[in-house]
This record gives C-alpha cells, structure tokens and sequence, in this order.
C-alpha cells in the first residue's frame, strides 16, 4: 500500500501564500457566522457559548471557575468540564467579537487548525497527495457538515488529539515535537479532561507497534507527569477562588459517578460497541467502505492488508476510541470523532492503492488544492446555515 511521492520543500513565498490563503478563509468564515442570521439551537452548544462570553466580563482570576444556570436550574460553578475552552471563547469576545458569535468563531479555529494536522499526519507518512486526500475525504463525510458549525468540545478535542498524535510521532526528531506533544496533552486535559486518556492510549498503542523502546515509554510517562502536575496547579489556583471547592474531585466524580451507578453489564457493552460501530460506519462514509473492501479481497487473494504503517495506525486507533467510549453507557456521534479522522485515512489510503489516477489527477492541480479546499470550506458554510435558518435545525444525518 504505497502512496509515496519525492519530498517536495515549499519556498518561503509559496508558505507564505498557504498561510494568507489560511488567514483570508479564517476571517471570512468568521465574518458569515457574524453577519449571517445564524442562531445556535442545540442545547450543548448553547450553554458553552453562553458561559464562553459570561466569563470575558470576569476578571482574569477567576477564569478558573465559571459560573452557570446549574443542571435544574441550580445555578454554580459549571464542573461538567475544564474551562479551556470558555477561555478562548472569552479571549475572542474580549478581541471584539460579538458575544453570539465568538464560540462560533473559536469552533472554526478548531476546525481549520485539526485539518492542517490531519494533513501533516497523513503527509508524514505517505507524501503531501495522501494529506490532500485525508482533508479532502473528512470534509466530505456527514460527521463534518453535521457538526460544521458548533460551539461543542468535538473539535478542540479532535484538534488535541490529531495533532497530539502527530507530535509523538515525529517526538524522536525533535525537542520540538516533545513540546507539541505535552502541549496538546494539556490542551487536552482543559478543553475535555478525559479526552487526554485517549491520547496517551494512542501514544502507547503507537510505541506498542512502532517503538518499542524505553526511551519513547519514559518520554509519555514524563509528559503525563508533567500534566498531572499542570492539573494540581490548577486545583490550587481554583480552590484558592472557590473558597475550597475542590474542581477535578467533583469532575471525577460526575463522570465518573454516573459509570459506577450505571454499573457493569457486559451485554450493554456489547451493544455500546455496535452501536458506535455503526455510526464509525456511516459518517465516515464513504471512505470507510474500501476498507472493508479491502478487508474482503485481501482474503480473497491472499493479501496482506496490514502492512502500511499509518494503514495499521489509523485502523487500530479507530478501534481502541470505539472499544473505549464503548465500556460507558453515555453515549454520543461525537464522543468518537477522531476515530472517523482515522477510518477516513484508511478509506482514502486504499482508494489510493487500487485507483493510482486519482493521485495523478491530484498531483496535477497539487498548487491550486489549498484553494479548492477554501472554496469548499466557505460553500459549506452558506450551505450549512441555509439549511440551519430555512429549515429550523442543524442538519442531521442520523434520526434521532
């Protein structure tokens, strides 16, 4: 499964036009959100862009804890989640942007900044032709037009883990991917606070096929550490505003509370398991469907399909993120949204194998991709809130 192109080194005048193509599709999404009649509907959405824009009129102290409404309108300090994310949203608003529209506009900084790393992550491996179509093949699935425009965790979060991931990765090259590495790590903890299990899970899954040394092992306990030690910072500087309140135990204990009542019961795992299955299958659709494809006649001819490294990566990332968020009875498209990043890759990676034209077709017009995939990105967006304005709900493709 061979993908590979001549490393290609950019001029500076051609990343700096990549760059200002990034800024201009940036502002301009920004300012359709802002000047389009554009108004979030879902419930989690609402209340992270309401607390997002609350906190910019709050001193910079007392970042630490937020306060809403409260669950049953009980109104105190929001512990569901870390409050990285809000504080984003509050530096936008603080920047200018309009209340209403600066979560909005942090999501698509998620958004465009997870698609570079996916580029650099599937380009690592395969060429700069397999990144275009890892970026192009994701913003073609329904889990991207579904959840284009949010103000939810499934973007940071997929921005932490992708480029997480890519990070480690390279980690043996540089001290600066160390660094990228133990910041996405954090980003991780303050943006979801368990999404960052995820991210060591994959770092280990990683070093358990690819490194296999000490070295790399010690580097991932350091970084954990090193975060570990980041969160009890942040306990002090909360319990110091909050009179006491301790955040990361009442945290804990309402995720991890509703697992324990839940209790263990192997057949819902079971069904967890499918259940996540299948929305894997649908929004990465269609990408995912050569990789059973490719499962079938690898059988049928007796080929080994596991041989590519990022093939093998990407397919057993999916698997662990489906097999993890499976063992809780909570359960949402979202919570496995870098898996669909992953089973997209896999899908394109094989489309790549057994249709080689494509990568010809995509070579030939390599200098005008970044443009193509600015006009999808904007196209999308009018088409995303024309449908969320005339027809009163953000789109979905899966009832419910």
């Amino acid at each position: 499964m061979k993908v590979k192109e001549k490393i290609s080194y950019y001029s500076t005048r051609e990343i700096l036009l990549k760059i200002s193509l990034f800024v201009i599709t940036y502002i301009i999404l920004c300012v359709l959100i802002i000047v389009l009649p554009y108004e979030i509907q879902d419930s989690d959405s609402q209340v992270y862009s309401y607390i997002g824009h609350q906190l910019a009129s709050t001193p910079l102290i007392k970042w630490c804890a937020p306060v809403w409404k409260g669950h049953n309108n009980n109104p105190g300090y929001f512990q569901d989640h870390p409050p990285g994310m809000f504080w984003i949203t509050a530096l936008f608003v603080r920047g200018g942007v309009p209340e209403q529209s600066a979560a909005l506009c942090a999501n698509f900084l998620y958004i465009l900044l997870s698609l570079y790393f996916l580029y650099r992550l599937a380009s690592y491996f395969g060429g700069s032709i397999l990144g275009w179509g890892a970026v192009f093949g994701f913003i073609f699935t329904p889990i991207f037009l579904q959840y284009l425009i949010r103000a939810n965790h499934e973007h940071p979060s997929n921005l932490a883990v992708i480029a997480g991931l890519y990070a480690f990765v390279r980690s043996e090259e540089s001290w600066r991917y160390k660094a990228l590495f133990v910041i996405a790590l954090i980003f991780a903890v303050f943006t979801k606070g368990l999404i960052a299990l995820i991210l060591i899970m994959l770092a280990l899954l990683y070093w358990v096929l690819f490194f296999r040394n000490i070295r790399n092992l010690l580097f991932i306990l350091f970084a954990s550490l090193l975060t570990v030690g980041i969160m009890y910072l942040f306990e002090l500087w909360y319990q110091n505003i909050t009179y006491g309140v301790s955040f990361w135990q009442n945290y804990i204990y309402f995720h991890g509370g509703k697992v324990i009542e839940a209790g263990f019961n192997p057949l819902n795992k079971i069904i967890n398991f499918f259940w996540y299955l299948s929305r894997a299958i649908w929004f990465s659709a269609p990408w995912v469907f050569f990789v059973f494809y490719w499962i079938y006649k690898s059988k049928k001819e007796n080929i080994p399909f596991l041989k590519d490294k990022l093939f093998k990566l990407c397919l057993f990332g999916a698997a662990l993120i489906i097999f993890w968020f499976s063992l809780s009875d909570r359960k949402a498209d979202r919570y496995i949204f870098s898996a669909y990043c992953f089973l997209v890759i896999t899908g394109i990676l094989i489309l790549f194998t057994i249709t080689p034209k494509i990568i010809q077709f995509l070579q030939k017009r390599k200098k005008l991709l970044p443009v193509y995939l600015s006009a999808i990105l904007i196209i999308f967006t009018l088409i995303r809130i024309f449908f969320h304005t005339y027809f009163h709900r953000f789109i979905r493709f899966w009832p419910g």
